[in-house]
């Protein structure tokens, strides 16, 4: 019995800590350092608004002034990968809770369903101005998983290394008593 456990406790921990492997080498190839739970939390409510597909031929129509920092980093983004978004969608965490602020400020509640649905329309109307459409906006499962990593992953892998630790000392246990009786 005390075997099963300590494998399945150190198979476990192997895929934490795989994950949180994984969210290290996503963060570098994206050249992000990190993401606070704040701006995931952000990113996972920015996926889910409705951007349109954008252009099917030709550049994206950019409505807005080529010093603005949003702008730099669409015409920086390699491609339409996560490594290659990441720092755009870093920016658009940015934007996004800057208008929220901006909101709140002129008067709406914060955390209403009405502050939701004004942010989700302006922000979309806006976001799509700079060229950014949902190849850019949209997570996919898998996606959605890497940022997850990218955010938890130095708690993963302590976490993850101690849990196979445990894990291996468990299962290499001959007995149910332990070593001290």
């Amino acid at each position: 019995m005390n075997k099963k456990i300590g494998i399945i406790i150190s198979v476990i921990c192997l895929i934490i800590t795989a994950a949180s492997v994984l969210g290290i080498i996503v963060a570098n190839q994206g050249r992000v350092e990190s993401i606070d739970p704040e701006q995931l939390q952000v990113l996972y409510t920015i996926s889910d608004m409705p951007f349109p597909d954008g252009p099917t031929e030709g550049a994206e129509e950019v409505t807005h002034s080529k010093a603005d920092s949003l702008v730099q980093l669409v015409k920086k983004k390699k491609d339409d990968t996560l490594p290659g978004r990441l720092r755009v969608l870093e920016g658009l965490t940015k934007k996004y809770e800057t208008m929220e602020a901006d909101l709140v400020k002129g008067g709406m509640k914060q955390d209403s369903a009405e502050l939701r649905e004004k942010l989700s329309e302006d922000f979309v109307k806006d976001v799509t101005g700079y060229g950014i459409y949902s190849g850019v906006t949209k997570l996919t499962l898998w996606e959605k998983i890497c940022m997850f990593a990218i955010t938890w992953r130095s708690v993963m892998l302590i976490f993850g290394f101690l849990g196979v630790g445990l894990g291996i000392a468990i299962a290499s246990s001959s007995t149910a008593k332990s070593d001290l009786d």
